[in-house]
């Protein structure tokens, strides 16, 4: 049995907060398993196994990063690895259960890439594509304005052109009545 301390909250909605509170940016799923596993009175986490994979993925990190800060600062030392990657060594360390799901974490984290918590990986070739129906769609609705004004003229000298038929024709009718 694997411990969470989430209490209500699914693993979903605390990564959901987790992004709110990370401003909108994805957080990875090492910090969304030590969130999920963490006991909050003892600050530990209390499942071996889980404690294992962080642990796993936390060495693994330190020896496959370099620090951003050279000024012998280790406060401010980050890694310089992305999300991906550490998502990646997340899902190589975690234990798989039947159908591949990933222990620890929640179906939705393992049901779209590693890359983004929120929006799937984008094909380039699938978004230039896109961008190139925008221009199309573009150039299409600047078409659309252009005919929907040129018929308006029509119809305007249309209206004319009828009305100065329909008084040559009152004219040429008045005329050709003699009292």
């Amino acid at each position: 049995m694997y411990v969470h301390n989430l209490g209500a909250c699914s693993m979903s909605t605390k990564e959901d907060e987790l992004i709110e509170a990370n401003d909108g940016n994805p957080v990875d799923r090492l910090q969304l398993i030590k969130v999920a596993h963490t006991n909050k009175t003892t600050g530990q986490i209390q499942d071996p196994v889980i404690k294992g994979v962080v642990d796993l993925v936390e060495a693994e990190i330190v020896s496959q990063s370099q620090p951003l800060s050279d000024d012998g600062d280790s406060t401010g030392a980050s890694t310089n690895l992305s999300l991906l990657q550490i998502n990646e060594m997340v899902e190589k360390a975690v234990p798989k259960r039947k159908g591949g799901r990933l222990v620890g974490l929640a179906r939705r984290a393992s049901s779209y890439p590693a890359s983004s918590s929120q929006a799937p990986y984008a094909d380039p070739m699938i978004l230039e594509e896109l961008h190139d129906k925008d221009e199309r769609i573009g150039a299409l609705e600047e078409q659309n304005t252009t005919i929907l004004s040129e018929n308006a003229t029509i119809r305007s000298e249309n209206a004319t052109i009828l009305a100065e038929y329909v008084n040559q024709t009152a004219e040429y009718v008045v005329g050709s009545i003699s009292f």
